[in-house]
């Protein structure tokens, strides 16, 4: 096995030339990366709590509040008690939050098209398989001293 392969790099290469592209179309809907990347994951998974959607955001809990009050004020987003909590609120997406993502669809699957140009659709099937699989790797808690 090679000591490096450079995939780190090319993962940086990748991530570096999607984010100006990117930064245009979140912006041009209004909104910047972390409050387009709070709506998706509200989307998906409505009740979180603010740390729990700092994490799944991947940003610091403390930078969830700047990011979050913008999208609470606009109505795109809501902070609701938790029931079973009393102390602690929950965050849901609203149906002005739903229609704002859905108007980003196009502009952000254009962009994804742009950047999978090259692959079929089995090729994107197996890239998204080996991208989890990396990802789970990177979240398991063994020491990368373990793996030399």
């Amino acid at each position: 096995m090679p000591h490096s392969r450079g995939l780190i790099y090319v993962i940086k290469q990748l991530e570096m030339g999607m984010r100006r592209p990117f930064f245009e179309v979140v912006t041009s809907h209004g909104l910047n990366w972390g409050q387009y990347t709070a709506l998706t994951v509200l989307h998906r998974l409505p009740g979180l709590t603010s740390s729990e959607l700092a994490r799944r955001s991947f940003v610091r809990p403390q930078s969830m509040a700047e990011t979050l009050t913008p999208l609470v004020d606009a109505g795109l987003a809501r902070r609701e008690p938790n029931p079973d909590h009393g102390r602690q609120l929950l965050l849901s997406i609203t149906p002005a939050g739903i229609e704002k993502i859905e108007a980003m669809g196009e502009d952000v699957r254009a962009l994804e098209d742009r950047m999978l140009r090259d692959l079929d659709d089995d090729e994107i099937v197996q890239l998204m398989d080996f991208l989890r699989r990396v990802r789970h790797g990177v979240e398991d808690p063994a020491p990368v001293e373990a793996a030399l």
